[in-house]
């Protein structure tokens, strides 16, 4: 009943972008919250038009990008936000043939944001979230609570030196392809660009003040990683980038962890319809006494044809070593840096989990090969099918950042498949919408179970007020 709901309520909404809406936009573009994408790692510009161009760019809807502040309501100070209804429902996570785990969820969610710019040199960026899940079907007894989280809450100091920026405060990490962040986190930032080189160093903490602001007690970060990070990127071409990072995380309260992770980032355009990305990355260091040796790599090619509808073709190959030996002194495993996000477009509108919506792993003893394809038969509205095939490096027990309820036998290096639709739209002003259908088939790895697949149907509504 809620896919064809929402396929009746899209296809409503798909027809009544063809009427003309241009005269009723503002010059600033209404598609995306998201600052345009640079490099993705430079600081983000939080003024009236939060860094966004006013060109008519329609950017992939970014859910957890910052909301923009442009309502003035007062001297320097300007308002903004966005509210959104969020709905998931999972099945059959435990791979068992019976009726097993079923979740469902809808999460209405309130994020106003507040900016304050009392000069050129300073600005001031505060963006609370109220969040309130609702249980609408539930197996297993979960609580649901409702949270007041500081989303982000940082001061800017900008061009006191032409393109340099400094920021204080809880503020957002991102990459391009959210490969090594996707998090908020309290930091230290200081930022140059000049031309098309740009430079960022930083020293971050996850929640090192609580985040839930309805919290008495106080929480407590599973990592404990103090990151120090450098990253150096240079734009060349109209849409192409290059860029080098070091990431140092020294593990403060759990364990002894300190992995340090070099790589190379890259992505743009081959041709005038070929789009290209390549990420790779070793991790060395210790934990717990074993040496850390672990390499990864992460490319693929994009297609887009000059025909109606835009239809493109993806195909991508991502690995992550794994150990062979886990009784040796050496920990050959690669592993994420625990911020990342894994998401990105094809040739779409909407972002998701380009290694899979429902078994969404890190990447780490493993192979992801993937094939997708794409249309979008308005210049708003895209479909993505994506299909994934999982091999382990080496046969094990686990899957590093499964949301899977079972873990594999170890038996088998086959983990399996999966099928991903998502249906994006950005077709009314302010409004932006997703829609995922995903299925995991499970392979020999799972043994008995390996016939009895993982479902998972999702969707976003968000409206922004700015």
């Amino acid at each position: 009943m809620l896919v064809a709901v929402l396929t009746l309520w899209l296809a409503n909404i798909v027809q009544a972008e063809t009427k003309p809406v241009e005269e009723t936009r503002s010059p600033l573009p209404s598609s995306s919250n998201e600052p345009p994408p640079t490099n993705g790692l430079l600081l983000p510009t939080y003024s009236h038009a939060n860094g966004l161009s006013s060109s008519p760019l329609v950017e992939p809807f970014d859910p957890n990008a910052p909301p923009r502040a442009t309502i003035p309501i007062g001297p320097d100070l300007f308002v903004g936000g966005y509210t959104s209804l969020e709905g998931e429902t999972n099945r059959h996570y435990d791979l068992s043939s019976t009726f097993g785990k079923a979740d469902s969820t809808l999460t209405p969610i309130f994020a106003p944001a507040f900016a304050y710019e009392p000069n050129q040199y300073l600005q001031l960026y505060v963006n609370p979230v109220l969040e309130i899940p609702i249980a609408v079907e539930e197996i297993e007894d979960r609580s649901q609570t409702t949270e007041l989280n500081m989303n982000l809450a940082f001061l800017t100091v900008k061009n006191v030196v032409p393109g340099t920026r400094l920021q204080v405060g809880r503020q957002r990490f991102i990459d391009s392809r959210r490969w090594l962040f996707n998090e908020n986190m309290d930091a230290i930032r200081l930022g140059y660009q000049y031309e098309q080189f740009s430079v960022e160093l930083s020293v971050s903490q996850l929640n090192l003040v609580q985040r839930n602001l309805l919290r008495r007690e106080a929480e407590e970060d599973e990592e404990g990683f103090v990151n120090y990070y450098a990253y150096a990127d240079y734009k060349f071409g109209k849409k192409n980038h290059i860029g080098l990072f070091a990431l140092y995380q020294d593990q403060q309260r759990l364990g002894t962890a300190q992995p340090i992770t070099v790589g190379l980032q890259t992505s743009g355009r081959l041709f005038d319809n070929l789009k290209y990305w390549l990420q790779t990355a070793a991790v060395r260091g210790s934990d717990g006494g074993q040496r850390i040796r672990g390499e990864a790599i992460d490319v693929g090619l994009t297609q887009v044809f000059d025909r109606a509808w835009e239809p493109s073709l993806t195909i991508g190959y991502a690995y992550g070593t794994g150990d062979s030996n886990p009784n040796d002194n050496v920990d050959a495993r690669f592993r994420q840096t625990g911020f990342q996000g894994n998401s990105d477009k094809l040739n779409g509108v909407a972002r998701f989990k380009y290694y899979g919506e429902v078994l969404d792993p890190r990447l780490t003893n493993l192979m992801v090969f993937t094939g997708g394809v794409g249309i979008k038969p308005l210049s708003k509205t895209s479909f993505d099918l994506v299909y994934h095939y999982y091999l382990q490096d080496h046969a094990s027990k686990r899957i590093g950042g499964s949301d899977l309820d079972t873990d594999p036998t170890g038996l088998s290096k086959h983990i399996g498949s999966e099928v991903d639709l998502v249906v994006g739209y950005q077709g009314i002003p302010h409004l932006q919408t997703k829609f995922v259908l995903g299925y995991f088939f499970p392979g020999k790895a799972f043994n008995d179970t390996w016939h009895d697949g993982a479902f998972l149907a999702s969707f976003l509504l968000r409206y922004n007020f700015y």
